[in-house]
């Protein structure tokens, strides 16, 4: 019997409509139950009449709080702590991981049985217990393989779907892992290359570009102490893929002229990037110095619009302020360090001082095993008593003995937080790995002998970059070697379906490619694909024009798709004269 861990965002609405959108978040592992800011913002836009519902997946955080690898953890602490502090244990992780599956398949878990076919069915499982007979999907990522898993497999009940970023179960993403990111550069510089004017002002700009990497590589430029390489300058591209990073925006108008500087030796604009001058962020107060040469009325227009736009940002600010005293208590943040507090410190202290790795060791092995105990100070004499010699032991005893029950279950507290903070390093990318490598590898699927031969084929990029994203290869692959294949019929084959269906990618996605969501629609009749300009990974995070559309869409999933606002998203570029061309669409 597994837990599924959900959250409901109900409608504002006082009526809403009966069919709620249900969020299949990335991955595979992640969660999103913990998020509750950030999903909140995400989704809100769909919430004026319907309720929204994420639930962490199978075995994934919040839905798998039975399958942390506490025993595993507690023979390797000493590693794994060495590890965080710096010191290199190059076959650590694989150890971790043929531990961890040890240790799970000895308490009775069937990991056989965490795969995206069954995610599928616990999608319809939280929908049918919440008393929805309806509902629509919106998948982001690894979602997006959910979502057509579920289109697949048991598609009972769902109105529509909207599908962003798309993983297509065909394509084998860990051979493809820098197929997006070059597809990413391809789109920065194609409106350029298809324009007159600009392809003249910068002309066969994708391959200088890429020139220009092998040019980095081996002759890197200083900008004010930093050192910008081949590496560092791809990282910069890549970088516009977070949504997270508001600086980034707009970056694609700079792109061609930061090349060009760069081949001469010119590091003007890039040490704006850096100084995070280029983009120039939008503020109100630069709307307001733009209005200057207005008549008085329209000037006093101008200012009421800046204070708007003040209010509006510190209404913003104050929602997700609130929403992320929801996530945390911030008075225990806030307050003074308690008695407990103390001791934990004090115990921390003492167990640095012990003089061998082996007491470390099983001092640190006992702590964590408290996580298992009901809060008492008499397990935590019981601990110090163990470890430590009688003068510390004693003193240590007596602090806990004074402790009041808050103070203990703050003790405790403070071990589970520790658990997690290691457990997290311990395990790694276990959670992906447990779908991954059962249902993604099979007979060859992805490989370590695809994933380089992918990236060596990779078009116009030099031999230098290519090692650099091929050495060391990804420890994935033999960490995949631990697991059972788990195959099954038609996994990997492209899924058909006559839902209706909106498919968003973005240009400057990294994770997913932009080609991807095309290809995907080709078996989806009733679909429409849609490619935002200067949208990463999560495009309705990246612009108001995605989230109109993707809203009318489950309003309406039959009716055609207004897309105009698309073409408002393509940016000019900069060129050589200071001047912003616009290009053609």
């Amino acid at each position: 019997m597994l837990e599924l861990s959900f959250i409901l965002y109900r409608a504002h609405s006082l009526a809403p409509v009966d069919d709620p959108v249900v969020y299949l978040h990335g991955g595979p592992g992640g969660g999103t139950v913990q998020y509750v800011a950030e999903v909140s913002s995400f989704f809100d836009h769909l919430r004026g009449r319907r309720d929204v519902i994420a639930f962490d997946q199978r075995g994934v955080d919040a839905s798998g709080p039975d399958m942390d690898c506490f025993e595993t953890l507690a023979e390797n602490v000493t590693e794994v702590v060495d590890q965080l502090a710096g010191e290199d244990f190059p076959d650590l992780e694989e150890t971790l991981v043929s531990k961890c599956i040890g240790e799970l398949e000895g308490r009775g878990f069937d990991l056989s049985q965490f795969n995206t076919t069954q995610n599928a069915r616990d999608v319809r499982a939280v929908m049918s217990a919440l008393g929805y007979p309806e509902y629509n999907i919106y998948g982001v990522s690894y979602g997006t393989k959910l979502a057509l898993e579920v289109m697949r497999t048991i598609p009972d009940g769902v109105r529509s779907v909207v599908l962003d970023s798309v993983a297509p179960p065909q394509v084998p993403l860990y051979d493809t892992l820098y197929v997006p990111h070059h597809q990413a550069i391809v789109n920065t510089f194609a409106p350029c290359e298809a324009d007159p004017v600009c392809s003249e002002a910068y002309p066969n700009i994708t391959q200088r570009y890429w020139n220009l990497l092998e040019q980095l590589l081996d002759e890197p430029v200083e900008v004010d102490g930093i050192e910008i390489n081949g590496s560092a300058l791809f990282s910069t591209f890549s970088r516009r893929n977070d949504w997270a990073d508001p600086t980034t925006r707009g970056f694609t108008t700079y792109a061609p002229a930061l090349v060009s500087q760069l081949e001469e030796g010119d590091v003007t604009l890039m040490r704006q990037v850096l100084q995070g001058l280029v983009p120039p962020q939008a503020s109100a107060e630069a709307a307001l110095a733009a209005a200057s040469g207005l008549t008085p009325d329209e000037q006093a227009l101008a200012q009421v619009v800046r204070n708007a736009l003040n209010q509006m940002q510190l209404g913003a600010e104050s929602a997700s302020q609130a929403l992320i005293q929801l996530e945390a208590n911030l008075d225990v943040d806030a307050a003074p360090a308690s008695l407990g507090e103390f001791f934990d410190d004090q115990l921390e202290q003492a167990a640095a001082g012990l003089p061998e790795r082996a007491a470390r060791t099983a001092f640190a092995q006992d702590y964590l095993n408290l996580r298992f105990e009901p809060p008492g100070a008499g397990a935590l004499i019981d601990l110090v008593r163990t470890h430590f010699d009688s003068l510390t032991a004693s003193r240590l005893s007596s602090l806990a003995a004074l402790m009041a029950t808050d103070d203990v279950e703050r003790v405790f507290d403070l071990i589970a937080i520790d658990n997690a903070t290691l457990q997290a390093l311990a395990e790694g990318n276990f959670e992906l790995m447990l779908y991954a490598c059962q249902e993604d590898f099979e007979d060859g699927f992805n490989s370590l002998e695809g994933f380089l031969a992918t990236t060596r084929g990779l078009e116009d990029v030099g031999s230098g970059m290519i090692a650099e994203m091929t050495d060391p290869p990804n420890t994935l692959y033999a960490d995949c070697k631990l697991f059972e294949q788990h195959p099954r019929p038609n996994w990997l084959e492209p899924v058909t379906s006559d839902l209706p269906v909106l498919v968003f990618s973005g240009e400057i996605d990294t994770q997913t490619s932009s080609t991807w969501g095309p290809l995907v629609a080709q078996t989806l009749p009733n679909s429409h694909a849609i490619v935002f300009p200067e949208a990463g990974h999560g495009a309705l995070l990246f612009s108001q024009c995605a989230r109109d559309i993707g809203e009318a869409f489950l309003e309406m999933p039959q009716s055609a798709v207004d897309t105009s606002c698309v073409a408002d998203l393509r940016l000019p570029y900069l060129m050589p004269d200071g001047s912003f061309h616009k290009v053609a669409q």
